[in-house]
């Protein structure tokens, strides 16, 4: 096994455990983002450019949600509600 089938490994392990643990969807996404950064950065000098340019769009959409459940919580709280 070289190094990218353990990141897919790592990754695959960690959004599967990821889906068990949580029952809300903000809560999975965010942690699906978590560990995809986690998996670029600690193994980027492993993949190639090519690589790193097709898992961007991925990170960028995740951020994008990341930002829109921060702020409907934002809203929630300023707002009176739960």
């Amino acid at each position: 096994m070289d190094v990218e089938d353990l990141m897919l490994l790592f990754l695959s392990a960690w959004v599967l455990i990821s889906a068990l643990a949580t029952s809300s969807v903000g809560v999975f996404l965010t942690l699906t983002l978590i560990g995809l950064l986690i998996t670029v950065e600690v193994g980027s000098l492993f993949l190639s450019r090519e690589q790193k340019e097709g898992l961007k769009p991925l990170i960028e959409l995740l951020i994008v949600v990341f930002a829109i459940i921060v702020m409907a919580k934002v809203y929630s709280i300023l707002s009176g509600g739960r």
